[in-house]
């Protein structure tokens, strides 16, 4: 029996229990809701999307079944942070341990890879002459330490706006972007988003069967974005334009989506009530974009072992504090999009943490196998 055949009871409970949530963090005015307000209506596309519950060893089967040793062990490294092993930074043990009362398995088994610009490192000998050798070793505790007092100041605020109500647009910009943009920073080439104000080109619609409310409203709130250095950004540019209109590599013509594949859709919503939506508006934005770059032929690795098409694309949903990640995968008649698994909360610093290790291991997917099919696809 296939995978989507032993989902789909699961499936119909998922939905139903998505249409009965009600709210536990916010009741003040939102944006603007999109027509599609329920998972339902994506099964009357063309090809649909259907949102599958498994449990995590039946996930990880999906990926493993792909043939991608790169999406198995990011799967695989996900996993073991969820589980709590090695997320928090092991150079703030002296703090952490007795902050947040953990074991040391939470501890990284080493020193974490800081990315620092020259500039950063011509200040640092300014700043502090005497240091010699233990430069480096000072500013990462420094980087490390404004880390922890930012994810601090986060969870303050998510604390507030969780007593007092906000706006999604406010959770958004002092709560959703700056842990996407922490997240990134440690990655060259990969960069947060916000895209609210993107819409899907007509052209890439997804077309529906029967009945259904117009889809080309603006969707998703983020995307984690591929922005490579000069020389793959030209090869990005000429594949591009050598497109009929529209000249776009996404599915949208907004912005820096031209231009920037996206790796990683996140859509964001602050009521409870509204998470149906919200996987409602990922499954359309999904379908788009499967959609345009399924119309790509790229080139097959040189390596046997390395899929010609991507394994799957990572979605996350967020309510309020809480965040999921998803798997979508390309079906032959649908599109499956599987979870969730949970990855962290902003409502505490451990939790904080947790989500940021995890947002990581998405942003170096992003860096490496996705970055790879881009780069076959513009070969």
């Amino acid at each position: 029996m296939s995978f989507t055949a032993k989902l789909r009871a699961s499936n119909r409970q998922s939905t139903t229990s998505d249409s009965r949530e009600r709210s536990s963090c916010a009741s003040g005015r939102t944006r603007s809701t999109s027509p599609v307000k329920n998972p339902d209506d994506l099964l009357k596309l063309e090809k649909p999307v259907t949102w599958m519950t498994p449990d995590p060893r039946t996930l990880r089967d999906m990926v493993k079944a792909t043939g991608s040793a790169q999406a198995l062990q990011l799967f695989d490294n996900i996993w073991r942070v969820i589980q709590g092993e090695g997320y928090l930074p092991r150079e703030l043990k002296g703090i952490l341990k007795e902050e947040l009362m953990v074991d040391d398995s939470r501890f990284a088994p080493a020193d974490r890879a800081m990315v620092m610009s020259q500039k950063e490192r011509d200040d640092a000998c300014r700043l502090f002459p005497s240091l010699g050798a233990d430069e480096g070793r000072m500013l990462g505790l420094l980087t490390l330490y404004g880390e922890l007092n930012t994810i601090r100041d986060i969870v303050a605020t998510t604390i507030r706006f969780i007593n007092t109500p906000r706006s999604e647009a406010a959770w958004n910009d002092h709560i959703h972007g700056p842990v996407l943009r922490l997240a990134v920073s440690s990655t060259p080439h990969v960069g947060a988003e916000n895209i609210t104000q993107a819409a899907i080109a007509k052209a890439f619609v997804p077309a529906a069967r029967g009945e259904l409310e117009t889809l080309g409203g603006k969707m998703i709130d983020y995307a984690l974005l591929l922005r490579p250095e000069k020389h793959l950004a030209v090869r990005i540019a000429n594949f591009v334009d050598g497109f009929e209109e529209p000249r776009t590599f996404n599915q949208s013509t907004h912005g820096v989506l031209c231009y920037e594949p996206t790796g990683v859709l996140i859509e964001t919503k602050v009521d409870i009530r509204r998470r149906a939506e919200g996987k409602a508006q990922l499954g359309i934005w999904l379908a788009a974009w499967y959609g345009r770059v399924a119309r790509f032929a790229p080139v097959p690795s040189a390596d046997a072992d390395t899929p010609t098409n991507l394994p799957f694309l990572p979605v996350l949903l967020v309510v309020c504090e809480n965040w999921e990640l998803y798997f979508a995968f390309d079906r032959d008649g649908e599109f499956e999009v599987c979870g969730p698994l949970e990855i962290g909360s902003t409502v505490t610093v451990d939790g904080s943490y947790r989500l940021l290790e995890v947002l990581r291991l998405l942003a170096g997917w992003v860096a490496g196998e996705f970055r790879g099919w881009v780069e076959r696809c513009v070969a």
